[in-house]
């Protein structure tokens, strides 16, 4: 069986642009069009190479290309459609090499595991798909809620992918061998395995199944109280798969997302680590959370990451170390606020850097508590991720989506406030919420306050496409509807007196009087509380307007009306 090597290269993506790859586009590290001159069906490729969550740039400059078809990072077992995508549309691909770190940290502690104890990472469930395929329901075993099928790829086109691409495992192979060991055996089987023809007739391409229509909404930003992070991120969840907008990641990608500009989540007790409710796409585990909170905290850059949010608040890096002394041995910054003291530089680093020069790293975290210490109503404690000469002036990169923290002391309790310039709300949110938490507790218990209220203020707030249906699931799985009527901003004592409804504001705690409104009609009234716009919770003022309708009835018609007792006939 033969191709033309032509109906692959003008093959249509998701993005409306011609070639292959026809998925995931931008988050391919080397593809055999991208760099090779190959024009000929018999030269085509038929070995595919992932590494997982390890760098690419320690990866595709060591790879033989002459026999390598696509080579990628392959982070959640969510990319299983991608791969299905472009393996069918170039059916050349006959073999996957897998190697690679598997874990988003080195550690992987307290990965989510399956009903069977099977850990829920890309790796195993590449393993699973290649074991066992896909069954009645186009799940994958084991991976039921963490991997979707495309109800536009046919199960006939998804189980010949199983049936005639071989998983090549160096990881399971391999188990002691070192990175590079494997690297070369990679190479050795690029150039030596059996050179196959196309497992079908032609390439495939097939349409994507369409987001719901975003419903309309103010625009700009939502805000989202809630009292847990799980229960926030249900709430956040909803907000976005319900008034999100269509749009791409980027102009080059065809990676389409929901997404609201400007997501605040508000979480009014973030310490609270129960997990008994456990909404998330792949579980949580108090292990997860921990190796997470440890790697938040530490300073320590594991070999083969980029960066840890970490690393950037606890060592950040500054490229001269001279110009820090310069600073911190002057009279001007000595004399500035605090006056002199050891505290100057006493949260620097002084090192050498690759090229012999010395540079300095910055512990911002303890800096900040350092600050407040000395001056617990500060406005400047702050710390940042981003680097001028990196992130700033090379926006194609991939920087920190955490980019900037405010700590601030408010009631007596330390508030944290995040904001980070986008962010994944379905996997990458809620360890990023556990590690904010853990930073304000650092914080807080260094300098002898309670955790207040974290705020975590998404850009770009985002669902991935390839989500839509498992969020569907999870949000009728988990978000019940229940009535609430408790209002932070207050309570409301309804009467009819003297020929008039009164409706009383008063405090929630000591039940004193704030404020006063009077009129004799349900719209009277209410058009006052909406004028001051103290009602915050929308099941809390359709519960005022019926008891102030309910008050004008008995206004009008002479009947006794008693606050949430039902008016006589």
């Amino acid at each position: 069986m033969s191709l033309n090597i032509d109906d692959i290269k003008v093959l249509k993506g998701s993005d409306g642009s011609l070639g292959w790859p026809v998925a995931v586009k931008d988050r391919v590290a080397y593809h055999l069009f991208k760099e090779s001159g190959k024009n000929n069906a018999s030269d085509l490729p038929n070995v595919a190479v992932t590494f997982l969550w390890t760098m690419r740039d320690a990866v595709i400059p060591r790879l033989d290309k002459e026999n390598l078809a696509i080579a990628t990072n392959f982070y959640t077992p969510s990319g299983l459609t991608g791969m299905l995508r472009n393996i069918l549309g170039n059916p050349y691909i006959r073999y996957i090499i897998m190697l690679g770190e598997e874990y988003s940290s080195k550690s992987g502690d307290g990965t989510a595991k399956s009903d069977e104890g099977v850990e829920l990472t890309s790796a195993n469930a590449l393993r699973a798909f290649f074991e066992k395929g896909i069954d009645e329901n186009r799940k994958v075993p084991g991976f039921e809620n963490s991997v979707y099928i495309d109800k536009n790829i046919p199960t006939e086109m998804v189980m010949k992918v199983k049936d005639n691409v071989k998983l090549i495992d160096l990881n399971k192979d391999m188990p002691d061998a070192s990175f590079e060991e494997k690297i070369e055996k990679a190479n050795d089987l690029i150039r030596m395995l059996e050179r196959k023809e196309p497992f079908i007739e032609q390439p495939y391409t097939f349409e994507y199944e369409k987001s719901k229509v975003a419903m309309q909404y103010e625009g700009g930003p939502l805000v989202v109280h809630c009292s847990t992070i799980p229960e926030t991120w249900v709430e956040i969840i909803h907000n976005i798969y319900r008034y999100g907008k269509d749009n791409l990641m980027n102009a080059e990608t065809d990676r389409w997302i929901k997404e609201i500009n400007n997501m605040v989540a508000v979480i009014h007790d973030p310490q609270n680590i129960d997990l008994s409710y456990n909404p998330f796409l792949v579980p949580l585990t108090n292990e997860k959370i921990e190796a997470y909170k440890k790697e938040i905290l530490s300073p320590i850059l594991p070999e083969g990451k980029a960066y840890t949010y970490g690393n950037k608040l606890r060592a950040y890096y500054y490229p001269s170390a001279e110009e820090i002394k310069e600073l911190v041995s002057s009279k001007e910054y000595k004399d500035f606020e605090f006056g002199q003291g050891s505290h100057l530089d006493a949260n620097l680093i002084y090192k050498k850097n690759k090229l012999g020069k010395e540079c300095c790293e910055i512990d911002q975290l303890q800096d900040m508590i350092e600050v407040l210490k000395r001056d617990p109503k500060s406005k400047n404690v702050v710390a940042i991720t981003w680097h001028a000469q990196d992130e700033l002036m090379r926006k194609h990169k991939s920087s920190p989506c955490l980019v900037f923290l405010q700590a601030l002391i408010h009631d007596e309790k330390l508030n944290l406030f995040v904001f980070f310039r986008s962010h994944d709300m379905t996997q990458g949110w809620p360890e990023n919420a556990y590690g904010c938490a853990a930073i304000q507790k650092r914080i807080a218990d260094e300098i002898g306050v309670k955790p207040g209220i974290l705020t975590i203020t998404s850009g770009s707030a985002h669902i991935y496409n390839h989500y839509y249906q498992q969020v569907e699931d999870t949000l009728a799985k988990f978000r019940k509807q229940k009535i609430d009527y408790n209002d932070a901003r207050g309570n409301y004592v309804i009467e009819v007196k003297d020929n008039n409804i009164v409706l009383t504001h008063v405090d929630k705690e000591s039940n004193q009087e704030l404020e006063r409104f009077e009129g004799k009609t349900a719209l009277d009234i209410g058009l006052k509380i909406s004028h001051v716009g103290q009602i915050y919770k929308t099941d809390h003022a359709i519960y005022l307007g019926r008891e102030l309708q309910k008050a004008e009835h008995a206004l009008k018609f002479r009947k006794k009306y008693e606050q949430d007792v039902e008016l006589g006939l």
